[in-house]
């Protein structure tokens, strides 16, 4: 099997990749500038890649990374305030909205196995490499993360403790 060129794996990837950071930070230009950034790493470092795994796996793990580091990063920063805020918010934002915040009030671990389940497409086993957890654990996390988002998300629904 062929190792790919970057072109072949931004194709493929790249949404992918948007959507899991967006949807992890709820910033549109932190996402596309985390996606940048995963494909700069991997044009430094194709010629590292193995084909033994899946690809999808590998960009998952740099974006992850990629995110810890912008984290910890953050942490050491005050936010900046926002006084722009428009009252006048289209349906499908306040929907987004309502999902970006009750994806905040899942555990992060449950989060992000179930980011990288439902928006990435990774295995079980996959996501139990990256997230250094058995894949039972990651079943057990993906689950409970519906089970309160649809608790969340639902209007006659109690979220579980």
């Amino acid at each position: 099997m062929d190792t790919p060129t970057a072109a072949d794996l931004f194709q493929r990837h790249h949404l992918a990749l948007f959507r899991y950071v967006y949807r992890l930070t709820g910033r549109r230009d932190v996402a596309e500038d985390v996606v940048q950034e995963v494909f700069v790493r991997v044009v430094r470092r194709l010629d590292a890649y193995q084909t033994m795994g899946r690809e999808a796996a590998w960009l998952f793990t740099i974006a992850r990374r990629l995110l810890v580091d912008r984290h910890r990063a953050l942490e050491r920063r005050p936010p900046p305030v926002d006084d722009s805020a428009d009252a006048s918010i289209p349906a499908h934002q306040e929907t987004s909205a309502a999902l970006a915040e009750a994806l905040a009030q899942v555990l992060e671990v449950e989060r992000d196995a179930f980011l990288l389940r439902e928006v990435g497409g990774l295995s079980y086993d996959e996501i139990a490499l990256l997230c250094h957890t058995t894949p039972d654990s990651v079943r057990s996390r993906i689950y409970r993360a519906r089970v309160r988002l649809r608790a969340m998300l639902s209007p006659t629904a109690q979220v579980p403790s």
